[in-house]
């Protein structure tokens, strides 16, 4: 799998783009592993673009510098609510 990193975040203008990924994901997996016995549960975690953190937008407005020991971005992760299974009784 090949690995492409594309630059989101404009640290001096303190603005991103979105100009990567796709507004929606639709996804199917399926677990080879799957024993309808027992419970289980199943989530999402996602990597979102990164985007300007809080203080380089404080920077860009406010006129100064940025800190220097902060990151000018950040890359954030998401969790979906559990799929929880329950076998029947």
């Amino acid at each position: 799998m090949r690995s492409v990193r594309t630059i989101t975040t404009f640290v001096g203008g303190a603005t991103y783009t979105n100009a990567m990924g796709a507004p929606a994901l639709e996804a199917y997996c399926k677990n080879p592993g799957f024993d309808p016995t027992q419970r289980a549960f199943y989530y999402v975690r996602v990597i979102e673009i990164p985007t300007p953190r809080w203080t380089t937008y404080d920077a860009k407005v406010f006129g100064i510098a940025l800190p220097k020991d902060v990151p000018a971005s950040v890359q954030d992760r998401a969790y979906t609510s559990p799929i929880w299974y329950t076998p029947a009784k």
